[in-house]
This record gives structure tokens, C-alpha cells and sequence, in this order.
């Protein structure tokens, strides 16, 4: 009898963390994808700074101010990319939450 009730403690146990860690998960992904974006916002904020300055590598015919600018925008647009990903994961954490919520409480509406 009592190793039936440890292991269906243990099962229990399981599925609870198995729950927690797929929030955590979503979590970490959301934050490593806004790191990511913060990190492109930088590095295109200074590109933009370059390219009106005149600083770092410029090629002649090849990298003038309108194409360091164009590469830039591009930059910006991959880091708002970026973090829209980054919020939709969050998003995803929230509602595998939520599920589990109502999950429970069609449990507890049932019994």
C-alpha cells in the first residue's frame, strides 16, 4: 500500500513540475529574446551614428550614407522583430498558465 501512494505521489509530483517548468521555459525564452533585441537596437542605434558621422568602414560606391542608413533600418527592423518575438513569448507562458488554471477549476466544477 504505501509504495502505491508514494509512486502516485511521485506521479503528481511530476506532472506539477513537469507544469512550472514549461512557464519557466517560456520565461527564459521570452528574456533571451528581448537580450537579443536590445542587443541589435545598440548595435543599429550605432551603425545610424556611423553612417552620419562618417565613422568606421566605408567603402567607396558601396557603403555611402543612404546604403549605411538602409542597413541600419533593416537592423532596427529585425531588433523590433526581435522583441515582438520575445513578447509573444511571454504571451505563450501566460496562457499555458491560464490553461492550467482553468484546468483546475474544471476539476474542481466536476468533483
Amino acid at each position: 500500500m504505501k509504495k502505491v501512494l508514494i509512486a502516485a505521489s511521485m506521479c503528481a509530483l511530476m506532472m506539477a513540475a513537469q507544469n512550472s517548468f514549461a512557464q519557466a521555459t517560456q520565461e527564459v525564452k521570452a528574456a533571451k529574446k528581448e537580450m537579443k533585441a536590445e542587443k541589435k537596437m545598440i548595435k543599429a542605434e550605432k551603425m545610424k551614428t556611423n553612417a552620419a558621422t562618417g565613422n568606421g568602414v566605408e567603402v567607396a560606391g558601396v557603403s555611402d550614407p543612404a546604403t549605411r542608413n538602409a542597413k541600419a533600418d533593416r537592423k532596427m527592423e529585425k531588433a523590433e522583430k526581435k522583441m515582438m518575438k520575445g513578447q509573444a513569448k511571454e504571451m505563450k507562458g501566460e496562457a499555458k498558465e491560464m490553461k492550467k488554471a482553468a484546468k483546475d477549476v474544471k476539476k474542481d466544477a466536476s468533483n
